[in-house]
């Protein structure tokens, strides 16, 4: 299930790292409606099944470690659970109709975040083994012997890390833990650095992914790659 948050901020110049305030605000709508849902994802560290991006429409060049990014900020946000999607619109909307705002602060940097409008998007399906796909948000994919090493299509050990991380998910989301299909093809992708504690490379492009359909269906609900909880791996279906 698919929403999208808009969401008036202040002030217009953010640090480049802004994907931990958003972090931030996903937590406090998940421990609005569920304070247990909440520690047993962010106190027992449990894989959570979504993903999301952020777009800003006004986004200007950065300067320096900060980006202006205006007063306008849209956050996409997947999951596979309709559970937690529940969760997540009612949070926004307590949050709204109590016109309070929600203030991320980090060295620094305060940002205010206040709630205006949420679109629920139709549910999709995939029911083919073949879907082409486009990054909402970059892709991270790491190194299975140094997990502070993320790596490129084409460089040695990606598809080993892309496939573990895959098959993690599978076990916890799905209950999959027998081996099946799957392929990772890239169409045309670039490298894109991210800051994100650290400055880190990812991926953003178009890619073909073949799999049982219960496996692409999933990577469309809760993301692909790692750290997809912290605003990396959504992706949108081109072609199926």
């Amino acid at each position: 299930m698919r929403l999208t948050f808009d969401f008036e901020i202040s002030p217009a110049e953010i640090p480049k790292n802004y994907r931990i305030g958003f972090i931030s605000l996903i937590k406090k709508l998940i421990e609005k409606q569920n304070p247990s849902l909440f520690g047993l994802y962010y106190n027992q560290h449990k894989l959570k099944p979504f993903t999301f991006g952020v777009y800003f429409p006004q986004l200007q060049k950065s300067n320096n470690e900060n980006f202006n990014v205006g007063n306008i900020a849209v956050l996409n946000f997947s999951t596979s659970s309709f559970e937690l999607a529940a969760y997540v619109y009612n949070g926004f909307m307590k949050l709204k109709e109590q016109k309070e705002k929600h203030i991320w602060k980090r060295e620094g940097y305060e940002i205010y975040f206040k709630p205006k409008r949420v679109y629920m998007h139709p549910i999709r399906k995939i029911r083919n083994d073949e879907i082409e796909v486009k990054t909402l948000s970059p892709l991270l994919v790491n190194n299975l012997g140094d997990s502070n090493k993320f790596l490129l299509p084409g460089e040695e050990g990606f598809l080993e890390g892309l496939q573990f991380s895959v098959r993690e998910c599978a076990k916890e989301f799905l209950n999959i833990d027998y081996d099946f299909p799957f392929e990772f093809i890239p169409e045309k992708w670039g490298r894109e650095v991210v800051y994100h504690y650290q400055k880190t490379p990812a991926v953003i492009g178009t890619f073909r992914i073949k799999s049982i359909p219960e496996i692409l269906q999933m990577i469309y609900d809760a993301g692909l790659g790692v750290h997809r909880s912290q605003g990396f791996g959504l992706l949108e279906v081109i072609k199926q």
